[in-house]
């Protein structure tokens, strides 16, 4: 749920010992060293470090557990001309990774086939059945896994049956036992805070080529297949630490001076030069096009396209992965769109911890990015299934506060299988125990009881307005790649004053603030997702960040991103809610006999409730509540904003709490409503009524109402002004507007937020949600 009334808790930056020597050995700039220092880079030789690889000093490839014994199996193999088998994945990390080792050991004059499963057919793995037909068909003498492998215990040993070497490069879980295979180079097995422990599948397998090339002399021949680890480190979003920073430092460089073929094709149709990409161009343009070619097709054309030697075959390769990309994203606008019409039909699917859909209509390829947008939309976990088959497969993505893995270890016994991490899993299970398996997986979300304060935003540096200057995001950038282990520097401004705010994209998703400092500069700050969050009304301090691939049109400079802010302490202060009494009547379950005992009980008592008919409600709405010694909120309230409004209205001394449902529950009843609301207001009130009134009448936020006007206005059901809180509303024309399903889809993601915060307020401990001690 997005929160309009809290800011994320914000640190401020520690002390740092900074120092004549540390500021020269970042170039002289004082800022940039104060900021390693504060990121534990502390001394001159780990800023240098940090920044330049030439001053990094990577751990022994050696370090990791059976490398050499790998390598020298490896170098065994190509001595005797032994057919080598590459078994890789389907993600890109995985095809970064089958990419290396192929033309890294065609490089040393190896025979080398690779395979990689086809997700439409396989989950991640090697499988036993696809292995002995290879094994029918090409007789390899050994079998190299790449970001695979590690838990494939059948496979493994049918390997070794058979006579054939094997050699696992993987990087995930480590299952308890091991498989026995002959060698297993996996950084899980290295301490959490070795060098190499953060090393992606890629990285694993460089680091064995980097082994058997020293072996054979060729070490000089390396650099070239750094940028493939840079894609990988990139793509698997890695941890930027230690020798995966160095890495990717090294495979951007490399990819800017020499890119491979395939990588400047596939840079070609994203609009991209290939001799300026950046950690951010990986991340957003040319993964996701690999890894459509995994989801929607045949993973091996993204590795063909990556050992391209030829500019002409590139480009046909890159236009059919851009191809499958574009497929990918209708296909995916498909899924998301099918789960708009299921949530409008039945917002009641919001009242639970998660949202869990099936169809069998929906492509398995992209239910995963699916439900990775709906998690970070609706903040909660997200779990969408293919049910055409049996098992029927899933995906789940989630957000903080929810373990989905732990979660779906909790019902495992009605799984056939499942595998991942706390924020992403993947899952099969019999469609005869989808109800079952719903019911306990539900049950083990609402045990965790997330913690409902925002992610902490680390503040780098205080600075005034005028020094974030396009000189100061060029400084910043030595500091760079960022990404995950690396965040992106993070300033925070004070005292500043809003002058204007204004939408920027035809969705009404994300705005433009105009902020102003107390010596009156002013600078404009895009702040993405912001519709639903309330805009700063009095001084207020921010945290900003520069955003490169965001830049202004006319000038090219990185634009200033909002990411949040809080009251200043230069703002009038707060009055502090004083220590209440609150009475809990939410599980009672007969709202209007608790309500009635309460009005017996406390007779002089503001009742709160709304949706209901004026003539039959027995409150009033919130626009109407005045001064009372006890507030009864008989209606759930749809925004934390609303509870603290009727609060101020009221000044209770005591609060009752009793939450009944209001009677419109989903998009089709509040728009039946709505519109008979607005033939009264066209017919008895000329027009005119205001956004409180309706506000009451349908039991939502005045944002909401004025979506669900804009979308009846879009249908061509009404005509609708607005002037403040003033509605001006006339007969419709009949004609559906192009911005229809825009309208509809912004409308239920905020009917969403609202259903989400009642069950929230139905949930919370009752002092929390008021902002009141308890007594």
């Amino acid at each position: 749920m997005a929160d309009t009334a809290r800011s994320s808790q914000w640190t401020l930056p520690p002390p740092a010992d900074v120092n004549a020597r540390l500021i020269e050995a970042v170039g002289g700039d004082a800022l940039v060293a104060r900021i390693l220092a504060q990121r534990g880079y502390t001394s001159p030789d780990a800023a240098r470090a940090f920044l330049d690889p030439a001053y990094y000093r990577s751990a022994p490839s050696s370090d990791l557990p059976d490398l050499d014994r790998a390598a020298d199996l490896l170098d065994d193999a190509l001595h005797a001309g032994r057919t080598i088998l590459i078994w890789g994945d389907f993600d890109v990390d995985g095809q970064a990774s089958t990419a290396l080792l192929v033309e890294a050991l065609r490089g040393l004059d190896g025979q080398v086939i690779f395979t990689l499963p086809e997700r439409s057919r396989r989950s991640h793995g090697v499988h036993r059945a696809d292995l002995t037909d290879l094994v029918a068909q090409h007789r390899p003498g050994l079998l190299l896994t790449c970001d695979t492998g590690v838990s494939s215990h059948d496979a493994i040993a049918y390997a070794r049956q058979a006579g054939i070497t094997t050699i696992i490069t993987d990087h995930h879980t480590l299952p308890d036992p091991l498989p026995d295979s002959d060698a297993i180079v996996n950084p899980h097995r290295l301490p959490d805070n070795h060098p190499l422990a953060a090393l992606p599948g890629v990285g694993v397998a460089y680091k064995l080529i980097e082994q058997l090339y020293t072996l054979r002399g060729r070490v000089r021949d390396l650099p070239r297949f750094l940028d493939l680890v840079a894609l990988g480190i990139v793509a698997d979003v890695s941890p930027q630490v230690d020798d995966t920073r160095t890495l990717l430092q090294l495979g951007l460089r490399q990819m800017q001076t020499a890119p491979r073929v395939g990588l400047r094709a596939l840079a070609d149709v994203a609009g991209l030069a290939a001799e300026t990409l950046t950690a951010g161009d990986l991340a957003f343009d040319l993964a996701p096009r690999l890894n459509a070619a995994g989801r929607l097709a045949d993973a091996t054309l993204g590795v063909d396209l990556l050992l391209a030697d030829d500019l002409a075959q590139a480009r046909i390769l890159a236009a059919q992965v851009d191809g499958l990309n574009r497929q990918r994203r209708a296909l995916q606008s498909d899924v998301l769109a099918d789960i708009q019409r299921q949530m409008e039909a039945n917002l009641s699917l919001l009242d639970r911890p998660a949202l869990l859909l099936s169809s069998e209509t929906w492509h398995p390829g992209v239910i995963g990015p699916a439900a990775g947008q709906l998690a970070e939309e609706l903040q909660r976990p997200v779990f969408l299934l293919n049910a055409s088959g049996n098992p029927i497969r899933g995906s789940a993505r989630s957000v903080p506060g929810y373990d989905v893995h732990a979660a779906l270890s909790a019902v495992q016994d009605r799984l056939v299988s499942f595998g991942g991490h706390s924020r992403a899993a993947g899952f099969a299970l019999r469609a005869t125990d989808l109800e079952a398996f719903r019911e306990r997986l539900f049950a083990a979300l609402e045990r965790m009881q997330p913690d409902v304060d925002l992610p902490a935003i680390a503040i780098d540096a205080i600075v005034s307005l005028a020094e974030l200057t396009p000189t100061l995001a060029n400084r910043l950038q030595q500091i760079a790649p960022f990404g995950e282990g690396n965040p992106p520097v993070t300033f925070m401004v004070t005292d500043l004053t809003l002058r204007s705010a204004a939408f920027v994209d035809r969705a009404r998703q994300h705005r433009r603030l105009t902020v102003q400092d107390p010596s009156g500069m002013r600078q404009p700050l895009i702040w993405w997702r912001s519709a639903h969050r309330v805009l700063p009304a009095d001084a207020f301090d921010a945290a900003i960040q520069f955003d490169w691939r965001t830049r202004a049109t006319t000038s090219g400079e990185p634009q200033l991103i909002l990411l949040d802010f809080r009251r200043a302490a230069s703002a009038l202060p707060e009055v502090p809610a004083p220590r209440r009494e609150v009475i809990d009547c939410r599980a009672s379950p007969d709202p209007l006999r608790a309500l009635d005992a309460l009005k017996r009980d406390y007779p002089d008592a503001a009742i709160w409730a709304e949706g209901i008919p004026a003539a039959t409600s027995p409150g009033r709405p919130l626009h109407q509540l005045e001064r009372a010694p006890t507030l009864i909120v008989y209606t759930t309230p749809p925004a934390a904003g609303r509870l603290n409004e009727a609060l101020k209205r009221t000044q209770p001394e005591r609060v009752a709490l009793v939450a009944a449902p209001p009677p419109l529950q989903t998009l089709a009843d509040l728009q039946r409503r709505l519109l008979e609301l607005c033939k009264y207001v066209i017919g008895r009130l000329h027009g005119s009524t205001t956004l409180d009134d309706l506000a009451g009448a349908l039991a939502q936020t005045p944002g909401v109402v004025r979506d669900l006007l804009d979308l009846a206005a879009a249908q061509g059901e009404i005509g609708v002004s607005y002037a403040t809180n003033v509605v001006m509303i006339a007969p419709g024309t009949g004609i559906r507007d192009a911005s229809l399903d825009d309208q509809r889809a912004r409308t239920l993601a905020h009917l969403g937020e609202t259903a989400a915060y009642r069950t929230f307020f139905r949930r919370a401990a009752p002092h929390a949600l008021l902002g009141w001690d308890e007594t």
